[in-house]
């Protein structure tokens, strides 16, 4: 007999990222998929801020749904040439929805499957 204990090491558990749902509660959700992080956008007007917001969302890794309904033809095609070379420069993907419905992201976002997804469902 010793005068010292073993010492015991306790085991880390590593669990998935989850919604916390309360003290106590055992309950994970599974992982956030490019769909729920998806944002969205109503352009209503043909200004930088806009644009910029629109890529800066898509280069932080977020896809984005923009509805362009708002805006006449051709501000509409020149933020979308804009936001085309940006999804371009990150071997991104864009899908037309709706006449002016597009949905935008890197490569990235769309390994996981919930985009492709989406954009089945739409048609």
């Amino acid at each position: 007999m010793g005068l010292f204990k073993k010492n015991q090491k306790k085991k880390l558990e590593f669990t998935e990222y989850s919604n916390y749902k309360g003290k106590g509660s055992k309950k994970h959700a599974s992982l956030l998929t490019s769909f729920d992080r998806m944002e969205y956008s109503i352009v209503s007007e043909n200004s930088q801020e806009i644009l910029l917001k629109i890529c800066d969302q898509i280069l932080s890794g977020k896809a984005v749904l923009a509805n362009f309904d708002k805006l006449d033809s051709q501000d509409a095609n020149d933020m979308l040439s804009f936001i085309s070379g940006v999804v371009y420069a990150k071997e991104g993907e864009i899908y037309k929805l709706d006449n002016k419905l597009f949905l935008f992201g890197r490569k990235e976002e769309f390994e996981d499957g919930s985009l492709y997804q989406y954009v089945e469902d739409s048609k």
